[in-house]
């Protein structure tokens, strides 16, 4: 079970990382500072903006699952009385 809180911890760190390039991207855009073409730079950013919110959404899913399964562990070993 500690092998799924840790990769909702992966998945978190990969989805924060993400997030900090698309801001990054998302600077260069307002700035106009850019070497690519525009259409490019916004398909990039796109595609980031799911990839970190997948990354996040799915870091929680794991994190929330492994807190329920925990519980309920608790639960049955209290009520067999280990």
């Amino acid at each position: 079970m500690a092998d799924m809180l840790e990769l909702s911890t992966q998945y978190r760190t990969v989805g924060i990382g993400c997030r900090r390039r698309l801001l990054e991207l998302e600077r260069t855009l307002r700035s106009g500072d850019f070497d690519c073409s525009e259409y490019e730079l916004k398909r990039e950013i796109t595609m980031l903006t799911a990839m970190s919110r997948d990354c996040i959404a799915t870091s929680n899913y794991l994190r929330a699952y492994f807190e329920r399964r925990e519980h309920l562990e608790r639960l049955r070993r209290q009520k067999t009385g280990i």
